[in-house]
């Protein structure tokens, strides 16, 4: 009973520490739960329509976009430039693809397996247009050939055997490409039926028709805008703000971008550093003047880690590089060329020729591996098939004694000449194409294999020659980048201000560059790459009027600072930021309109031609379908060609105001082309550039309608 009363004497007590058990236990789960949300939109790379895309889900898209165009280009690699275009490719895929499916689920428009069935039967796609779907006696699709494919797969698959990767990258390809059909096909009947709401009439086919092949030649006199001086007009704040507000909705940008200023700083050999290189080019030209043979003239090349590996086999022009090919014809055999410099592809070079002859391009030739128990059976056998083919045995049959086809393959230089070729290789290549059409002769390469060859044909003679060339990249050294990176690191430290850089930068040697509207996928800033932390640093921790750090980036030769100046976010541009390109525009305008009344009482063309500033000029194929491009004034005019179809051959029309001037003309001649006219064929052509017109907008209003987010410029 003590115990059960002292209990109760803490009942209020054990009430506030259960409670609190029960909120840490819901709370702990409540902040895992939390805890989760923000990993998860922490891992977001965009959004589209509400669906959040992870970091995995658009790897992946990337991946299935690479291993197309590894499969289509028949490549395995991609430079960093070509990655961007398809993460991009792939962003910018997908962001349509959503925003069309989203317009689709409403209207109830779907595609069935079968219609996906029926493209991958028939071919009908381009994404099925691979070498791997290919039928290789026709060069063209053949079902068969992904039937037989996808069974042996599955065969593999179901047999637990390991699948090779090229089978694993072939079935991934499959997959990707039926879900490309899916939304093509998806985006096809979109369009279709939004084709159907642009209608044509007979009216509209007769004017089309007209405008496109009824033609004008002109004897035209220009005012040009630019005759009058800047301070002849002027531009008042009311008028500006008329202006924003009559164009406002050219001044709407559909994404947030950011203004910025940097310092880029490139770092380039010293005068040190060219002393030094020019210094090893010459050892190396020395070298190769003293080398007695090809051996060593090669080993001058390697030693020197040469840009152009040495071959020692012989090559067309075509395989060395524009400031070496351009001079072989010229150079003798043994020449050296003294060590020169070629600012095209930064490098210094020096080369010996250590051949030049005329031989065939390509050789048609067979062969026969010789194949014993020990190196005396292989000369043993090798010297029965020369003795056996001496005496006219055929080739063919003598093969297949030895489980060989014996056929004979063509091989052109192109085939080697790019790709380093040494030992057995250079061996092959050059008895080869030394030998003369119809000769036999047995070859025993350096590491024991023996060969009988047979040359059947040559073709194509040229000039082709053996070369060493050292060529080597001008680089900084790391004493060159330290000092430059010490005194920029200075400046910085010294102006930490954008006011201060502003200031001092020219003092220090340095440029201060304005970039506006950066992008979040822009992969990085001023073009420079390696420049994503900087991208970053400015999308997400900059405030306007921040500088940042240093930044070292390029290939490891740049040096950079970057402030952020501006934020543009999305919807209209400020009238105050558009406040230089407003003036200029209506300072045009007022130009023009000035050069009007000064014209408006011009009746002739002889009239014209008397004005002040007047540039007479004859014209030809002037339409109503294209604008008219005036070289006296740097514009294309579309009102001319409006006011030209309408003035009979003869007459004089003007002045006409146009974008950059004032325009009056004599129409000396009409004339139409052979095009027949065909009603219902120009109605359709013209309903059809109505929705090509206005396809690019409805796809930017839904591209609004969904808020699209794009993220990844912090993962890639």
């Amino acid at each position: 009973m003590a115990a059960l009363q002292k209990i109760r004497s803490k009942g209020v007590l054990l009430v506030s520490i259960i409670a609190l058990a029960l909120f840490l236990f819901v709370a702990g789960d409540l902040f895992r739960g939390l805890e989760s949300l923000f990993q998860s939109s922490s891992q977001q790379v965009g959004e589209v329509n509400g669906k959040a895309v992870s970091i995995q889900e658009y790897q992946k898209m990337v991946d299935d976009l690479q291993t197309y165009y590894e499969i289509v280009q028949q490549k395995s690699s991609f430079n960093e430039e070509e990655l961007n275009r398809i993460k991009d490719e792939a962003w910018q895929t997908f962001v349509q693809s959503e925003l069309i499916k989203n317009q689709c689920d409403e209207l109830g428009i779907a595609v069935t397996d079968d219609e996906i069935s029926d493209i991958v039967k028939s071919g009908m796609s381009q994404m099925l247009q691979v070498p791997v779907f290919m039928n290789q006696q026709t060069g063209r699709y053949d079902y068969a050939n992904v039937n037989a494919f996808l069974a042996e797969y599955k065969k593999l698959k179901d047999s637990g055997t390991q699948v090779p990767e090229t089978y694993e990258k072939i079935y991934k390809y499959y997959l990707f490409a039926q879900r490309q059909i899916r939304d093509q096909l998806l985006t096809q009947k979109y369009q279709v039926l939004l084709s159907q709401v642009f209608l044509s009439n007979p009216e509209e086919a007769k004017l089309s028709f007209a405008g496109r092949t009824e033609e004008s030649d002109l004897l035209l006199a220009a005012l040009p805008a630019a005759s009058v001086n800047d301070d002849a007009v002027k531009v008042t704040d009311e008028e500006l703000k008329n202006k924003y507000n009559e164009d406002k909705e050219q001044y709407r940008q559909y994404i947030e971008t950011r203004d910025v200023k940097v310092i880029d700083v490139q770092v380039t050999a010293s005068n040190a550093d060219k002393k030094a290189a020019e210094a090893e080019m010459a050892d190396a030209a020395s070298k190769l003047a003293s080398a007695t043979n090809n051996t060593t003239a090669g080993n001058v090349v390697r030693q020197a880690t040469s840009l152009l590996a040495y071959s020692d086999v012989f090559k067309t022009k075509d395989a060395f590089p524009a400031m070496i090919s351009s001079n072989l014809d010229s150079a003798a055999v043994g020449s050296v060329k003294a060590p020169a410099y070629d600012a095209m592809t930064n490098t210094y070079y020096t080369y010996k020729v250590l051949g030049k002859k005329t031989e065939a391009d390509s050789v048609l030739f067979r062969q026969v591996g010789v194949i014993g128990k020990d190196e005396a059976d292989i000369a043993k056998k090798a010297d029965s098939i020369m003795t056996a083919l001496n005496s006219g045995a055929n080739f063919k049959d003598l093969a297949k004694k030895y489980n060989q086809t014996g056929d004979s393959t063509w091989l052109n230089t192109a085939q080697f000449q790019t790709s380093q070729v040494d030992g057995d290789n250079a061996l092959f290549i050059n008895t080869l194409y030394g030998m003369n059409t119809g000769e036999v002769k047995k070859l025993k390469m350096e590491n024991g294999a023996t060969v009988i060859l047979q040359v059947m044909k040559t073709a194509n003679p040229v000039t082709k020659y053996n070369v060493a060339a050292v060529v080597k990249e001008l680089k900084f050294s790391d004493d060159t980048y330290s000092k430059e990176y010490n005194k920029f690191s200075s400046f910085v430290a010294e102006n930490k201000t954008l006011e201060q850089i502003e200031a001092n930068a020219a003092k220090s040697g340095y440029t201060v560059r304005p970039i506006n509207d950066v992008t979040s996928s822009a992969h990085g800033i001023a073009n420079i790459r390696a420049t994503r932390e900087a991208l970053k640093w400015v999308f997400d921790e900059a405030k306007v009027g921040d500088v940042s750090q240093l930044y070292e980036c390029g290939s490891n030769d740049h040096l950079m600072i970057v402030a952020l100046t501006g934020i543009n976010e999305e919807g209209y541009r400020s009238e105050a930021k558009l406040k230089d390109m407003l003036t200029e525009e209506i300072k045009l305008e007022k130009k023009v309109a000035k050069l009007y009344e000064s014209a408006k009482n011009v009746k002739s063309i002889a009239e014209a031609q008397k004005l002040k500033d007047v540039v007479v000029d004859t014209i030809k194929h002037v339409s109503f379908a294209s604008p008219t491009y005036i070289a006296s004034t740097g514009a294309s005019e579309p009102m001319v060609g409006a006011v030209a179809a309408k003035t009979a051959k003869g007459a004089f029309a003007g002045p006409v105001k146009g974008n950059n001037g004032v325009y009056m003309f004599q129409v000396i001649n009409k004339t139409k082309t052979a095009e027949k006219f065909d009603a219902k064929s120009e109605e359709t052509a013209a309903a059809m550039n109505d929705f090509r017109a206005v396809s690019n907008t409805i796809i930017n209003t839904l591209y609004l309608k969904a808020n699209v987010k794009d993220k990844r410029y912090k993962f890639f």
